[in-house]
Protein backbone atom coordinates (compact mmCIF):
# COMPACT_ATOMS: atom_id res chain seq x y z
CA UNK A 1 0.00 0.00 0.00
CA UNK A 2 2.46 2.25 0.78
CA UNK A 3 4.83 1.55 -2.56
CA UNK A 4 1.54 2.34 -4.38
CA UNK A 5 1.20 5.83 -3.01
CA UNK A 6 4.86 6.70 -2.91
CA UNK A 7 4.63 5.81 -6.62
CA UNK A 8 2.21 8.23 -7.44
CA UNK A 9 3.92 11.16 -5.82
CA UNK A 10 6.86 10.21 -8.04
CA UNK A 11 4.07 10.68 -10.96
CA UNK A 12 2.66 13.78 -10.04
CA UNK A 13 5.22 16.30 -10.38
CA UNK A 14 5.61 14.77 -14.05
CA UNK A 15 2.12 15.10 -14.54
CA UNK A 16 2.11 18.99 -13.36
CA UNK A 17 5.03 19.52 -16.08
CA UNK A 18 2.91 17.84 -18.79
CA UNK A 19 -0.34 19.99 -17.52
CA UNK A 20 1.57 23.11 -17.51
CA UNK A 21 3.06 22.64 -20.82
CA UNK A 22 -0.64 21.71 -22.29
CA UNK A 23 -1.79 24.86 -20.76
CA UNK A 24 0.67 26.83 -22.25
CA UNK A 25 -0.27 25.13 -26.25
CA UNK A 26 -3.80 25.98 -25.20
CA UNK A 27 -3.00 29.89 -24.62
CA UNK A 28 -0.82 29.76 -27.89
CA UNK A 29 -3.82 28.20 -29.59
CA UNK A 30 -6.27 30.33 -28.33
CA UNK A 31 -4.13 34.00 -28.55
CA UNK A 32 -3.60 33.08 -32.44
CA UNK A 33 -6.92 32.19 -33.13
CA UNK A 34 -8.23 36.05 -31.21
CA UNK A 35 -5.78 37.47 -33.07
CA UNK A 36 -6.49 36.74 -36.51
CA UNK A 37 -10.16 37.55 -35.66
CA UNK A 38 -9.00 40.65 -34.76
CA UNK A 39 -7.16 40.93 -37.98
CA UNK A 40 -10.45 40.40 -39.76
CA UNK A 41 -11.96 43.35 -38.08
CA UNK A 42 -13.80 41.47 -35.77
CA UNK A 43 -14.73 43.23 -32.59
CA UNK A 44 -14.03 40.64 -29.57
CA UNK A 45 -14.86 43.08 -26.87
CA UNK A 46 -17.00 41.69 -23.84
CA UNK A 47 -18.72 44.67 -23.29
CA UNK A 48 -20.19 47.21 -26.16
CA UNK A 49 -17.74 50.37 -26.51
CA UNK A 50 -19.86 53.75 -25.60
CA UNK A 51 -21.79 54.77 -28.78
CA UNK A 52 -22.01 50.87 -30.31
CA UNK A 53 -23.81 48.34 -30.21
CA UNK A 54 -23.12 44.54 -31.54
CA UNK A 55 -25.44 44.05 -34.61
CA UNK A 56 -27.76 41.55 -34.06
CA UNK A 57 -27.31 39.99 -36.98
CA UNK A 58 -23.78 39.65 -36.55
CA UNK A 59 -22.09 39.70 -32.44
CA UNK A 60 -18.51 40.65 -34.05
CA UNK A 61 -19.79 43.42 -36.34
CA UNK A 62 -20.70 46.79 -34.31
CA UNK A 63 -23.92 48.88 -35.20
CA UNK A 64 -24.26 52.66 -33.80
CA UNK A 65 -25.85 52.90 -30.71
CA UNK A 66 -28.14 56.32 -30.90
CA UNK A 67 -28.81 56.94 -27.95
CA UNK A 68 -25.09 57.25 -27.12
CA UNK A 69 -23.85 58.41 -30.49
CA UNK A 70 -24.48 62.59 -29.86
CA UNK A 71 -22.87 62.46 -26.52
CA UNK A 72 -19.80 61.21 -28.20
CA UNK A 73 -20.04 63.86 -31.10
CA UNK A 74 -20.61 66.33 -28.03
CA UNK A 75 -17.36 65.55 -26.74
CA UNK A 76 -15.41 66.44 -29.92
CA UNK A 77 -16.94 69.12 -30.05
CA UNK A 78 -16.72 70.85 -26.97
CA UNK A 79 -12.89 70.08 -26.99
CA UNK A 80 -12.97 72.08 -30.33
CA UNK A 81 -14.77 75.03 -28.44
CA UNK A 82 -12.08 75.32 -26.08
CA UNK A 83 -13.20 73.08 -23.27
CA UNK A 84 -10.93 70.63 -21.48
CA UNK A 85 -11.55 66.95 -20.20
CA UNK A 86 -11.97 67.90 -16.86
CA UNK A 87 -14.69 70.61 -17.49
CA UNK A 88 -16.83 68.20 -20.38
CA UNK A 89 -16.63 65.55 -17.63
CA UNK A 90 -17.86 67.79 -14.41
CA UNK A 91 -21.04 68.82 -17.35
CA UNK A 92 -21.74 65.52 -18.09
CA UNK A 93 -21.96 64.48 -14.29
CA UNK A 94 -24.12 67.75 -13.60
CA UNK A 95 -26.43 66.75 -16.14
CA UNK A 96 -26.80 63.22 -14.95
CA UNK A 97 -25.62 61.32 -18.14
CA UNK A 98 -24.60 57.54 -17.37
CA UNK A 99 -21.17 56.54 -17.50
CA UNK A 100 -20.03 54.20 -19.63
CA UNK A 101 -19.93 51.05 -17.05
CA UNK A 102 -23.31 52.53 -15.63
CA UNK A 103 -24.74 53.07 -18.76
CA UNK A 104 -23.81 49.66 -19.21
CA UNK A 105 -25.11 48.04 -16.01
CA UNK A 106 -28.60 50.21 -16.34
CA UNK A 107 -29.03 47.91 -19.51
CA UNK A 108 -28.53 44.72 -17.87
CA UNK A 109 -30.66 46.22 -14.82
CA UNK A 110 -33.91 43.99 -13.81
CA UNK A 111 -36.69 46.17 -11.98
CA UNK A 112 -37.36 43.42 -9.89
CA UNK A 113 -34.25 44.03 -7.60
CA UNK A 114 -35.27 47.60 -7.06
CA UNK A 115 -34.12 51.23 -8.57
CA UNK A 116 -30.91 51.85 -10.03
CA UNK A 117 -28.30 53.56 -8.50
CA UNK A 118 -25.30 54.78 -10.63
CA UNK A 119 -21.79 54.29 -9.00
CA UNK A 120 -19.25 55.45 -11.26
CA UNK A 121 -19.19 59.72 -12.43
CA UNK A 122 -17.73 60.59 -15.23
CA UNK A 123 -13.83 61.32 -15.54
CA UNK A 124 -11.46 62.66 -17.33
CA UNK A 125 -9.60 59.48 -18.17
CA UNK A 126 -13.35 58.23 -19.60
CA UNK A 127 -13.60 61.45 -21.87
CA UNK A 128 -10.21 61.08 -23.33
CA UNK A 129 -10.44 56.89 -23.91
CA UNK A 130 -12.95 58.17 -26.47
CA UNK A 131 -11.94 61.09 -28.02
CA UNK A 132 -8.41 59.70 -28.76
CA UNK A 133 -10.22 56.05 -30.09
CA UNK A 134 -9.99 55.31 -33.67
CA UNK A 135 -13.32 52.94 -32.86
CA UNK A 136 -15.53 56.29 -33.87
CA UNK A 137 -13.94 57.05 -36.97
CA UNK A 138 -15.00 53.68 -38.11
CA UNK A 139 -11.62 51.82 -37.33
CA UNK A 140 -11.43 48.90 -35.28
CA UNK A 141 -8.52 48.97 -32.75
CA UNK A 142 -8.06 46.12 -30.75
CA UNK A 143 -5.14 43.83 -28.90
CA UNK A 144 -4.41 47.09 -26.74
CA UNK A 145 -4.23 44.39 -23.79
CA UNK A 146 -2.75 41.47 -23.20
CA UNK A 147 -2.14 38.71 -20.49
CA UNK A 148 1.06 38.76 -18.95
CA UNK A 149 1.73 34.70 -18.96
CA UNK A 150 -0.74 31.82 -19.52
CA UNK A 151 0.27 31.72 -15.65
CA UNK A 152 -1.20 34.40 -14.37
CA UNK A 153 -3.96 36.39 -14.71
CA UNK A 154 -1.90 40.18 -14.50
CA UNK A 155 -2.91 42.21 -17.86
CA UNK A 156 -0.16 44.36 -19.27
CA UNK A 157 -0.67 46.97 -21.93
CA UNK A 158 0.66 46.52 -25.12
CA UNK A 159 2.90 48.95 -26.95
CA UNK A 160 0.84 51.04 -29.93
CA UNK A 161 2.81 49.45 -32.56
CA UNK A 162 1.47 46.27 -31.38
CA UNK A 163 -2.24 46.75 -31.00
CA UNK A 164 -4.02 45.61 -34.42
CA UNK A 165 -6.31 47.99 -36.05
CA UNK A 166 -8.13 47.43 -39.62
CA UNK A 167 -9.88 50.26 -40.87
CA UNK A 168 -13.57 51.22 -42.31
CA UNK A 169 -15.07 48.27 -40.41
CA UNK A 170 -18.08 50.13 -39.23
CA UNK A 171 -19.87 53.44 -39.36
CA UNK A 172 -18.28 56.12 -37.84
CA UNK A 173 -19.99 58.80 -35.05
CA UNK A 174 -17.55 61.31 -36.21
CA UNK A 175 -15.92 62.19 -39.24
CA UNK A 176 -11.59 61.72 -39.75
CA UNK A 177 -11.35 65.69 -40.20
CA UNK A 178 -12.93 66.34 -36.69
CA UNK A 179 -10.86 63.60 -34.92
CA UNK A 180 -7.32 64.29 -36.80
CA UNK A 181 -8.58 68.36 -35.24
CA UNK A 182 -9.00 66.89 -31.60
CA UNK A 183 -6.25 64.82 -31.33
CA UNK A 184 -4.20 67.82 -32.74
CA UNK A 185 -5.97 70.38 -29.91
CA UNK A 186 -4.82 67.69 -27.17
CA UNK A 187 -1.32 67.36 -28.20
CA UNK A 188 -0.92 70.94 -28.19
CA UNK A 189 -2.84 71.82 -24.80
CA UNK A 190 -0.68 73.01 -22.32
CA UNK A 191 -0.85 73.52 -18.20
CA UNK A 192 -2.26 76.40 -17.00
CA UNK A 193 -0.56 78.45 -13.90
CA UNK A 194 -4.01 79.33 -12.03
CA UNK A 195 -2.53 82.64 -10.13
CA UNK A 196 -1.52 84.40 -13.72
CA UNK A 197 -4.01 82.14 -16.26
CA UNK A 198 -0.91 81.82 -18.87
CA UNK A 199 0.83 78.32 -19.60
CA UNK A 200 3.73 78.24 -17.41
CA UNK A 201 7.31 77.99 -19.36
CA UNK A 202 8.31 74.55 -19.33
CA UNK A 203 4.39 73.20 -19.98
CA UNK A 204 4.49 70.13 -22.11
CA UNK A 205 8.48 69.95 -22.37
CA UNK A 206 9.88 69.09 -18.96
CA UNK A 207 9.93 65.45 -17.85
CA UNK A 208 10.65 62.82 -15.21
CA UNK A 209 13.32 60.15 -16.12
CA UNK A 210 9.59 57.52 -15.27
CA UNK A 211 8.56 58.94 -18.42
CA UNK A 212 5.68 61.60 -16.12
CA UNK A 213 5.98 65.12 -16.81
CA UNK A 214 6.91 67.26 -14.07
CA UNK A 215 4.07 69.13 -12.01
CA UNK A 216 4.43 72.83 -11.74
CA UNK A 217 3.83 74.75 -8.16
CA UNK A 218 3.56 77.66 -7.57
CA UNK A 219 4.79 78.76 -3.92
CA UNK A 220 5.68 82.93 -2.65
CA UNK A 221 8.14 84.76 -4.04
CA UNK A 222 10.14 84.64 -1.46
CA UNK A 223 10.01 80.22 -1.69
CA UNK A 224 9.59 80.48 -5.31
CA UNK A 225 8.17 77.70 -7.71
CA UNK A 226 9.26 74.10 -8.25
CA UNK A 227 8.87 70.89 -10.15
CA UNK A 228 8.21 67.64 -8.80
CA UNK A 229 7.03 64.49 -10.89
CA UNK A 230 3.66 63.80 -11.37
CA UNK A 231 3.62 60.27 -10.77
CA UNK A 232 4.92 60.52 -7.58
CA UNK A 233 1.88 63.01 -6.57
CA UNK A 234 -0.55 60.53 -7.74
CA UNK A 235 1.06 57.57 -5.59
CA UNK A 236 4.32 58.38 -3.83
CA UNK A 237 5.49 54.70 -4.13
CA UNK A 238 5.41 54.91 -8.15
CA UNK A 239 8.32 57.19 -8.34
CA UNK A 240 10.17 59.48 -6.12
CA UNK A 241 9.82 63.33 -6.16
CA UNK A 242 12.32 64.14 -8.49
CA UNK A 243 12.18 68.02 -6.59
CA UNK A 244 13.66 70.69 -8.90
CA UNK A 245 13.64 74.58 -8.62
CA UNK A 246 11.95 76.71 -11.48
CA UNK A 247 15.18 79.18 -11.39
CA UNK A 248 18.22 76.09 -11.06
CA UNK A 249 16.22 74.57 -14.34
CA UNK A 250 15.64 78.00 -16.19
CA UNK A 251 19.20 79.23 -15.40
CA UNK A 252 20.40 75.36 -16.41
CA UNK A 253 18.62 75.72 -20.14
CA UNK A 254 19.71 79.06 -20.36
CA UNK A 255 23.06 78.67 -20.23
CA UNK A 256 22.72 75.58 -22.30
CA UNK A 257 21.52 77.29 -25.38
CA UNK A 258 23.86 79.98 -24.88
CA UNK A 259 26.59 77.79 -24.80
CA UNK A 260 25.85 75.73 -28.05
CA UNK A 261 24.74 79.36 -29.54
CA UNK A 262 28.22 80.54 -29.10
CA UNK A 263 30.19 77.41 -30.10
CA UNK A 264 28.61 77.16 -33.71
CA UNK A 265 29.08 81.13 -33.54
CA UNK A 266 32.93 81.21 -32.95
CA UNK A 267 33.71 78.27 -35.62
CA UNK A 268 30.11 76.46 -37.48
CA UNK A 269 31.93 73.98 -39.11
CA UNK A 270 34.04 72.65 -35.99
CA UNK A 271 31.01 72.67 -33.59
CA UNK A 272 28.71 70.83 -36.61
CA UNK A 273 31.70 68.19 -37.29
CA UNK A 274 31.13 67.74 -33.13
CA UNK A 275 27.71 67.44 -33.41
CA UNK A 276 27.67 64.79 -36.05
CA UNK A 277 30.54 62.90 -34.69
CA UNK A 278 29.09 63.00 -31.26
CA UNK A 279 25.40 62.00 -32.63
CA UNK A 280 26.30 59.65 -34.99
CA UNK A 281 29.13 57.82 -32.51
CA UNK A 282 26.97 58.26 -29.39
CA UNK A 283 23.26 56.62 -31.20
CA UNK A 284 25.26 54.06 -32.89
CA UNK A 285 26.83 52.91 -30.09
CA UNK A 286 23.51 52.66 -28.06
CA UNK A 287 21.70 51.24 -30.70
CA UNK A 288 24.11 48.42 -31.11
CA UNK A 289 23.49 48.00 -27.09
CA UNK A 290 20.11 47.93 -26.95
CA UNK A 291 20.29 45.89 -30.06
CA UNK A 292 22.23 42.88 -27.65
CA UNK A 293 20.26 43.67 -24.77
CA UNK A 294 17.19 43.03 -26.59
CA UNK A 295 18.70 39.85 -27.68
CA UNK A 296 19.63 38.91 -24.52
CA UNK A 297 16.59 39.41 -23.14
CA UNK A 298 14.53 38.15 -25.61
CA UNK A 299 16.91 34.84 -25.00
CA UNK A 300 16.30 34.67 -21.52
CA UNK A 301 12.57 35.10 -21.48
CA UNK A 302 12.26 31.95 -24.54
CA UNK A 303 14.74 29.98 -21.69
CA UNK A 304 11.67 30.34 -18.65
CA UNK A 305 10.04 27.10 -19.75
CA UNK A 306 13.40 25.08 -19.68
CA UNK A 307 14.42 26.58 -16.17
CA UNK A 308 11.01 25.83 -14.49
CA UNK A 309 11.01 22.44 -16.38
CA UNK A 310 15.11 21.71 -15.33
CA UNK A 311 13.64 22.89 -11.29
CA UNK A 312 10.96 20.26 -11.52
CA UNK A 313 13.04 17.83 -12.46
CA UNK A 314 16.05 18.33 -9.95
CA UNK A 315 13.25 18.50 -7.30
CA UNK A 316 11.36 15.41 -8.40
CA UNK A 317 14.86 13.25 -8.27
CA UNK A 318 15.42 15.19 -5.03
CA UNK A 319 18.24 17.80 -6.10
CA UNK A 320 16.53 20.29 -5.21
CA UNK A 321 14.52 20.62 -2.03
CA UNK A 322 11.00 21.73 -1.97
CA UNK A 323 11.87 25.00 -0.19
CA UNK A 324 14.31 26.32 -2.47
CA UNK A 325 12.01 24.77 -5.60
CA UNK A 326 9.49 27.10 -4.38
CA UNK A 327 11.66 29.57 -4.56
CA UNK A 328 13.55 29.12 -7.19
CA UNK A 329 9.84 28.96 -9.11
CA UNK A 330 8.56 32.20 -7.87
CA UNK A 331 12.03 34.12 -8.43
CA UNK A 332 11.62 32.62 -12.20
CA UNK A 333 8.23 33.97 -12.28
CA UNK A 334 9.13 37.59 -11.14
CA UNK A 335 12.19 37.85 -13.74
CA UNK A 336 9.71 36.37 -16.78
CA UNK A 337 7.19 40.04 -15.40
CA UNK A 338 10.70 41.89 -15.41
CA UNK A 339 12.27 40.91 -19.04
CA UNK A 340 9.04 41.67 -20.63
CA UNK A 341 8.87 44.97 -19.55
CA UNK A 342 12.84 45.22 -20.50
CA UNK A 343 11.72 43.84 -24.00
CA UNK A 344 8.93 46.20 -24.24
CA UNK A 345 11.19 49.34 -23.36
CA UNK A 346 14.35 48.44 -25.55
CA UNK A 347 11.98 47.69 -28.54
CA UNK A 348 10.16 51.17 -28.55
CA UNK A 349 14.19 52.47 -28.07
CA UNK A 350 15.30 50.63 -30.53
CA UNK A 351 12.49 51.97 -33.08
CA UNK A 352 13.07 55.10 -31.63
CA UNK A 353 17.15 55.28 -32.59
CA UNK A 354 16.13 53.93 -35.84
CA UNK A 355 13.75 56.27 -36.94
CA UNK A 356 15.82 59.05 -35.54
CA UNK A 357 16.45 62.24 -38.02
CA UNK A 358 19.19 63.75 -37.32
CA UNK A 359 19.37 67.59 -39.14
CA UNK A 360 22.59 69.51 -37.94
CA UNK A 361 22.12 72.24 -40.14
CA UNK A 362 18.34 73.03 -39.27
CA UNK A 363 19.40 72.67 -35.96
CA UNK A 364 21.97 75.41 -36.40
CA UNK A 365 19.59 77.73 -38.05
CA UNK A 366 17.75 77.58 -35.28
CA UNK A 367 20.03 78.49 -32.58
CA UNK A 368 23.16 80.58 -34.36
CA UNK A 369 20.64 83.67 -33.53
CA UNK A 370 20.49 82.91 -30.10
CA UNK A 371 23.83 83.96 -29.15
CA UNK A 372 24.14 86.26 -25.91
CA UNK A 373 20.68 86.01 -25.19
CA UNK A 374 19.52 87.28 -21.73
CA UNK A 375 16.60 85.35 -21.24
CA UNK A 376 13.50 82.54 -22.63
CA UNK A 377 10.66 82.89 -23.56
CA UNK A 378 8.00 79.61 -23.93
CA UNK A 379 7.68 80.65 -27.79
CA UNK A 380 11.47 80.09 -28.49
CA UNK A 381 11.54 76.86 -25.79
CA UNK A 382 9.10 75.14 -28.10
CA UNK A 383 10.53 76.27 -31.23
CA UNK A 384 14.36 74.94 -30.33
CA UNK A 385 13.51 72.14 -27.79
CA UNK A 386 11.80 68.49 -28.24
CA UNK A 387 11.89 67.68 -23.82
CA UNK A 388 13.76 68.40 -21.08
CA UNK A 389 14.48 65.21 -18.83
CA UNK A 390 15.44 65.24 -15.20
CA UNK A 391 17.11 62.38 -13.20
CA UNK A 392 16.98 61.29 -9.59
CA UNK A 393 19.54 63.26 -7.53
CA UNK A 394 22.54 61.35 -6.96
CA UNK A 395 25.18 62.00 -3.70
CA UNK A 396 24.02 63.54 -0.33
CA UNK A 397 21.18 65.17 0.12
CA UNK A 398 20.94 68.89 1.13
CA UNK A 399 23.18 71.25 -1.40
CA UNK A 400 25.75 69.12 -2.50
CA UNK A 401 23.69 66.73 -4.23
CA UNK A 402 23.83 66.06 -7.93
CA UNK A 403 21.06 66.31 -10.33
CA UNK A 404 21.20 65.12 -14.20
CA UNK A 405 19.10 67.59 -16.76
CA UNK A 406 19.34 66.32 -20.23
CA UNK A 407 17.70 68.59 -23.26
CA UNK A 408 16.86 67.27 -26.29
CA UNK A 409 17.10 69.92 -29.41
CA UNK A 410 14.95 69.60 -32.16
CA UNK A 411 16.49 67.95 -35.26
CA UNK A 412 19.67 66.82 -32.70
CA UNK A 413 18.20 65.48 -29.68
CA UNK A 414 20.69 65.70 -26.94
CA UNK A 415 24.07 66.89 -27.01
Amino acid sequence: MWGSLHSNNDIAPFKNILNDMYAKDISVKIRSALYAKARRGEYLGACDPYGFLRDPKDKHHLIINTELAPNVERMYDLIIAGLGMYKIAKIFNEEELLSPSDYTRHRNHNPDDGEFVPKCKWTMKMIRCIVENEMYIGNMVQCRKRSQSYRTQKVVLNPKEDWVIVNDTHEEIVSREKFDKVQKIIAGRTHIIQKHGEPHMFSGLFFCECGWRMAHHVRSISKGDYYSCGRYRVNVKDCTSHHVNYCDIYSLVLDDIRLNAELIHSDEEVAIRRIKTAKSGGEIKRLSAARKELTEAKRRYSESDNRIKRAYEDNVSGKLPDKLFTKFIREYEEEDIKLATSIEALQKEIHELESADVDVSAFVDLIKPLVGISELSRELLLNLINRIEVSEPAGTKGKNREQKITIFYKFVGAL
